[in-house]
Order: structure tokens, then sequence, then C-alpha cells
């Protein structure tokens, strides 16, 4: 079920936005397709990462440095003569600095041939040094420039009207810019910096990040449900925090919801209705906070070869060279599939790149329901597009909506554990001091690799984008039956399940997707190291218990310590659960300052406790019941329950085995608004034995006007 103010006005409906707050994933480290722009980019666009935190005014005494904040109106693209004014000193106007690039101490471009075992050569390892100034420009006494600090640099080499994208090492204290390189790599590199034509010339994008004020933005709509409505629930705090809500209840206590269309009114009014009953005004004046922005500045690498290799930009281990010693291969392999012990391939696919050191492709075999970082609620909305209110003879009901995410079935535990085993394995490139750092990992968007979902009819007709490592599922119906048996499943958390098939150049590979709203991923943990006092404090963020089962500490030097014992009669966390752990306790022999910590975990999640409550709240065309199975004779092993809405002739066949009698059944479906409506259901309960042999069969109809409840009773 949406949040309440994921709505916008649009005309004079209501419409959900339908956007889920999710990891994204790191464009520094990924392969994708762009076109070559031909000028300059000077764009400043909100930090993705650090959040914005209110300034409250301090009087400060002698300050002895004196620091100028650009008030940013907007966030839209700008040109590199752009100006803004200063936050405190409306007088002062601000403008970026000049950013300039050039060669490190005399070397732009330097490789190696890497022999193997018998002395022969087996491949390239190079890299590309740069280094970066930034200079004031000429300015008047008013006019001051912008304090920048860089924090990624990322080369873009151009293969085939394509861009390798390859992640640098930044050096802000001697401002520095290392690009590693390996085999095919190195050749593309070296081909792109000495080209003469445009095309073909490899660029670099620079991302500074600088601080600055901007308006603090306020979402003054809130969507009405009706069920609160018809109860006359007293309002409640739509702004509180998240944890002040019962998010197991809101999960599935209305996933469809209604909204009412009857007495039209003009946008303008409907927002100032909204905004006296929720006691918001608008006129207040806009609050400013002080925000961390990234300034992206692109610039284009081009350096001639030479003809003396005394002063030759490009080098190899016997020194400068003037001639070009590589072939381009076209059809290069970028990845390559590799075996890890301890990771089975039914888990996790993993490819090493053959261009970037360090660098892996994972393919998880399993994709699941992901968790929004925010509310640690599932990714995943219903929405039933009808209007509630009014009589008539034709039938009212527009559509059903369904929207959910979808990532890959890896915690951060398993990717911590993968990078040991990396190391174990001898996958890891050059110094491995600190390779615990130096790993980066991809997944299938990040290279932007063709997929295709089979094996389930209703999620291949759905509308399917990519946002970081997730898949956003969109799909709306107008068939009520198939959107009850959707509901149905998520209800009584039966997975759906269907296949992810990925390509990439060489690389074909699969996953299952598994939607199940019990089965959701995402880091719910969270873990604040005190190094002083030997402590560490987590907290369960989730909604749901948390068990957990092992904690892996990684130290200074990248010393790794797994202890699997610690947690093995250890109490369940519960929602927002804070506890202490002693560094001692978990690992006696330590030494050094803890680095980071990371839990492997289980969500112990429970959808099936609320249905009392969402059956109370049934509408009168969204209609729940519950079915419960009482106890049967020893002999019955399993029971299907075959459901016919006489209505709508919806029909609806529900499996139960004997250990799954006694956990009730939450039961949807939806009826058309037509003048009368038929309240029966006709239902045929069919009873197996242990052999599959059938056993006895019962037909009857049940009135859902008079019960919510269904009982199967013994044959």
């Amino acid at each position: 079920m949406p949040d309440l103010n994921t709505f916008k006005l649009e005309g004079t409906k209501l419409v959900p936005i339908n956007r889920f707050n999710l990891e994204p994933a790191k464009p520094s480290t990924s392969f994708t397709a762009a076109t070559l722009k031909k000028e300059n980019e000077f764009k400043v666009i909100e930090h993705p990462i650090i959040h914005s935190i209110e300034i409250k005014p301090v009087i400060i005494g002698f300050p002895i440095f004196e620091s100028y904040f650009p008030l940013i109106e907007d966030d839209s693209a700008i040109t590199e003569n752009a100006s803004f004014k200063d936050y405190f000193k409306n007088d002062i106007t601000l403008f970026f600095p000049q950013v300039e690039i050039e060669p490190n101490n005399g070397t732009l471009f330097y490789y190696e041939n890497v022999p193997d075992k018998s002395g022969n050569r087996a491949g390239l390892i190079g890299k590309v040094t740069l280094k970066y100034s930034i200079k004031n420009k000429e300015l008047q006494a008013s006019q001051k420039s912008i304090t920048l600090n860089l924090r990624e640099a990322i080369l873009n080499l151009k293969v085939n009207r394509d861009f390798v994208k390859v992640n640098g090492i930044v050096n802000t204290t001697t401002q520095e810019i290392q690009f590693d390189l390996i085999d095919e790599a190195v050749k593309i590199a070296f081909l792109n910096l000495v080209s003469n034509l445009n095309d073909l010339k490899c660029n670099l994008d620079l991302f500074f990040d600088f601080k600055g004020y901007t308006k603090l933005k306020r979402n003054f709509l809130f969507a009405k449900d009706i069920a609160f409505i018809k109860q006359n629930v007293i309002k409640k705090d739509l702004t509180t925090a998240p944890t002040t809500i019962t998010p197991k209840a809101t999960l599935i206590s209305s996933p469809l919801m209604v909204k009412s269309a009857v007495n039209r009114m003009a946008p303008k009014m409907a927002i100032s209705e909204i905004q006296r009953e929720n006691s918001i005004r608008a006129d207040v004046q806009e609050e400013y906070v002080k925000s961390t922005f990234l300034l992206k500045i692109n610039k284009i690498l081009s350096y001639p070869i030479g003809t003396n290799p005394a002063t030759s930009l490009y080098k190899t281990i016997g020194g400068g060279f003037t001639n070009i010693p590589f072939n381009l291969n076209d059809d290069f392999s970028q990845f390559k599939q590799i075996f890890v012990s301890g990771f089975n391939f039914d888990k996790l696919s993993i490819y090493k790149s053959m261009v970037q050191p360090n660098t892996f492709l994972l393919i998880s075999k399993v994709y699941s329901l992901s968790k929004d970082l925010n509310t640690m609620k599932p990714c995943i909305s219903t929405i039933f597009h009808a209007y509630e209110e009014g009589a008539g003879t034709t039938e009212e009901i527009s559509k059903i909506s369904f929207q959910f995410a979808i990532g890959p079935n890896l915690s951060d535990f398993d990717l911590a554990k993968l990078k040991i085993a990396l190391l174990n394995n001898n996958f890891i490139d050059g110094d491995t001091a600190d390779y615990f750092d130096k790993v980066q990992f991809l997944f299938p968007n990040d290279i932007a690799s063709e997929y295709e979902v089979s094996g389930n009819y209703f999620l291949q007709q759905s509308d399917i984008t990519t946002d970081g490592k997730h898949f956003l599922f969109n799909l709306s119906t107008e068939n009520l039956s198939e959107a009850s048996i959707m509901i149905n499943a998520l209800n009584n958390t039966i997975t759906q399940y269907a296949n992810i098939n990925f390509k990439h150049k060489e690389i074909k590979d699969s996953s299952i997707i598994e939607l199940n709203i019990e089965q959701t991923i995402g880091e719910i943990v969270e873990a604040l190291i005190d190094n002083a006092t030997k402590k560490i404090q987590i907290n369960n963020q989730s909604i749901s218990n948390c068990k957990l089962n092992s904690i892996l500490l990684v130290y200074n030097q990248n010393v790794t310590y797994l202890n699997s014992t610690f947690f093995k009669n250890y109490p369940q966390l519960v929602s927002n659960d804070t506890k202490q752990l002693d560094f001692t306790a978990i690992n006696p022999t330590a030494s050094g300052d803890l680095k980071s910590v990371f839990f492997d975990f289980e969500n112990i999640e429970n959808i099936s406790s609320e249905f009392s409550q969402v059956v109370s709240q049934s509408t009168a065309y969204n209609r729940y019941i519950q079915v419960q199975i009482k106890s049967q004779a020893a002999a019955t092993a399993r029971i299907t329950i075959e459901l016919t809405v006489l209505e709508t002739g919806s029909k609806f066949t529900i499996e139960r085995l004997k250990t799954e009698f006694s956990t009730p059944i939450l039961f949807n479906f939806i009826v058309k608004n037509t003048l009368s409506n038929s309240t029966l259901i006709s239902y045929k309960v069919n009873y197996y034995d242990k052999n599959d042999n059938l056993t006895g069969t019962k037909n009857d109809v049940f009135d859902f006007s008079k019960t919510s409840i269904l009982t199967i009773n013994k044959k």
C-alpha cells in the first residue's frame, strides 16, 4: 500500500507518484552506451548521497577564515560563467574557478607487458596519469570564487560508438589522478589519446562538490483513504516519523486504494482544501538549508604522440616511445567467468573484468522484493482505480495497478565475504594490502545488459525500468480475476516465480525472480562503531523482528574476523531495538581499530497475523474473506478449494498441505459496480491422502454478506 504522501494532483484527480527510495548503482564503475558530446558541460546537481542539514544561525566572534556560500535557486544546467549571489552577503557575487588538466610529471600514459608462468606475454597493465589545478579567475573586490573539492574522476574511453568508463584514483593532496588499465583497455586508452578524430578522442568527467544554500522543498498534498473517512477515525499527524505508523498492517490493510470523484472541484480549490484540513499554511516563508552539490566538468583528452622519445608523454619500462605498438581488436572480451570456492553457481555467477583491475560483474541467481531505504517497508504498491460513492447501473471500475521493485539477493555480508574469497583464490590484481577498498562490484544494469522476463504471464505484461541495480515493475490490468490472483498471492505470501535472462556480448546468464512480500531484501541492521569505548551499537531499523546469525569484523590493514557462534543464543531484535556489543566479547584477540562491521541476519516477517484487521476493512467492491481449515482426519494430507464468485464468474483454486492447515487464508476478490449484486460464492473442497488419492469431495455455497469467515470442516 503506498504511503499517504506519494500522490500528486493532476487536474481533479489524485494520482500516485510511483518512486521508491532504492540504493543507486555506481555510475563511476559502469560500462554504458552514451553519445559523445562535442562541448564541455557545466552542470549543478544536488548531491545524491550527502543529506542536507538545517542551518541554524550561530554568532561567531572574530572569524579567522571567511567562507562564501552560493544561493542555488534551482538545479538546472548552467554555463561555466554562471554567477550566484552569496547567501550571507547579497552584495557578493560568486563564480566557479578555472579547472585545468595536464599530464602528471611529464607522463601521460605508461604500460608494461605481463608475463605468464612460462615467461611469455600474457597481457598488459598500464595507467593514465593526470594532474589537475584549480585557479581563481581575475575577479573584482565584490566577486569571490566558490570553493571546489574533487570527489571523483571518470575516464570515458571511446570504443566503436560506445564508451568504456574507468574509475580514477584521486589524490586531493597532490592533485593527482590515476586510471588503472589492464589488457585491451591499455590499447583503447592509447589509441584514444593519440587520435586525430574527434569522435575517437576520450574525455574526462570531473565531479567537484561545493557547499551552497537552497530552498527546503515541501509537499503539501496528502491522499485520503476512504476507509478512514467512513470510520470517522481521528486524524493523525501524517508528518510524524515512519516508526509511529503501523507498517505491517498498512502493507495489506487495503492494497486497493479507493478514491472518490463525485464532487469535482478546481485544482486550486482542492489544494486549498487539503491544506486547511492538514493545518498547512502556504504563506509560511520557505526555509533555506545548507546542502552539498556536485559540479560536473568534462574535459577532452588529446595529446599527439610526438617524435622525440626523450620528451614523449607515452612511456614503458624502457622510457618514452613514439611508435604505435597496439592493434585494436574490436571483439575483445570484457569479462571472463571465474569460479570462487564457497560461492556456488546456483547462488551467484561471477565475471572478472578484462579491462579494469579488481572489477567483478555479479549476477545473483535470485532476485527478490526490495525494501525502501527510509521506511524499511517492501517496495510494492497496489492501487484500485474506482469510484466508491454513488450508485448506477454501469460498471465504473477502470483498472488495477501494481508497482514493485526487485533487486539481487546479495547482502553486504555476502559481498564482504566474497572480497575475502577473491583474495584467498588469487583473483586480486596488484598490491593486496588494501584489497577491501580496491574491489568494485558491477551488476547487469551497470553494463547496460539486455534482459527479458519469461515464465510468468502476469509479470511478462509489466512495463519494466531500471533504477540502479534494481528493476521497477509497473503493471496495470482491467481483468479483475487476474488482479485478484495477484493480490491473493501477496496477501498469503505465495511466491510468484519468473525467469529473468541477461545478455551482454559474450555473456548469457539467467536468474529467478521470487516475488514474496515476506521474503524481502535490504540492509536493516545499523551499526555504529566506537573504538574509544570498544563497543558496537546495533539497531534494528526494520518493521519486523530480526535474528542475527554471524558477524564479520574488518580492522585496519583489512584484517578480518568472522564469529558465527556469538549469536547462537542471542535474542531476536524487535523493531527499533538497540543493543550494545563489546569488542572483546565478539573477538577476544582483537588488536587495532575496527573499521567495518557486517551482519548475517534473518528478517522475521509475519503479515498473516493482520488478517482480522484486513477483513474488517473490506469495501463494497473490494472484498476480503478468511478461509479457515478445521482439524482434519489423520489420513488427509492435502486439500484443494475451488471458489467461484457468482457475480463475476471469477474462479480461484487454493491448495494447502497438512502442515499448512492451521494457517488461515486471506482471500480477496472484486465485484462490479452494478445495480444489484449477488453475494454468493460457490466452492468445492477436494480431500486427498498422502498418495494423492481423492478421498472425498464437498460442494457448498457461501454468502459473504453475512459472514467473512469460510470454514472448511472435517470430511
